[in-house]
């Protein structure tokens, strides 16, 4: 099985890595509120301590944030994913942001 990352979550994304669990593959989770995501521990996810962790841990990261804010705060800085990518890891970006952070972003994960 896929061994996978998901940050953000919420009231998508968490029962899209529940989707994922159930399928069998290795899912490391974080959202910035972790009670939110307790459940999914609970049933399987490991928890990753950052979002720069989630993608150290796993080969396909999947992002769902509720906005360009909250994007950039969990892709920049040294916890950040783009900090724990490296050669061969991709990104899927499912977050409801503005066109240019988009283009930032997939600039600094193809810089990786």
């Amino acid at each position: 099985m896929a061994n996978l990352g998901y940050i953000g979550l919420g009231a998508m994304g968490s029962r899209m890595a529940k989707r994922l669990l159930d399928k069998g593959h290795i899912v490391t989770g974080y959202n910035r509120t972790r009670s939110k995501a307790q459940w999914l521990v609970d049933l399987g996810m490991k928890w990753g301590d950052s979002p720069r962790a989630v993608a150290e841990a796993a080969d396909v990261i999947f992002v769902m944030v509720t906005d360009s804010q909250s994007l950039e705060a969990v892709s920049s800085g040294a916890d950040g994913f783009v900090a724990g990518l490296g050669e061969g890891k991709v990104v899927v970006d499912s977050s409801t942001v503005s066109p240019a952070v988009s283009r930032r972003l997939a600039a600094a994960v193809r810089e990786k």
